[in-house]
């Protein structure tokens, strides 16, 4: 079943970094450079954290 909703986009509309920075993903999930979920989320809601922490002492909207 095809799903009509889903834009699939040629390669030229894309990123070409983007695609490097999946490439790289990818190329770590088969070397097994990867962490387990549990830790990969902590890590993101530390680096949300500070990010959130460094946009209010700068007097930035957050929006995150």
């Amino acid at each position: 079943m095809v799903d009509e909703n889903i834009i699939i986009q040629d390669a030229a509309e894309v990123d070409p970094n983007l695609l490097r920075m999946l490439d790289r993903g990818l190329e770590d999930i088969e070397a097994e450079r990867t962490l387990p979920h549990e830790e990969a989320m902590a890590e993101v809601r530390r680096i949300r954290e500070a990010r959130r922490f460094a946009r209010s002492n700068t007097g930035a909207a957050a929006n995150a």
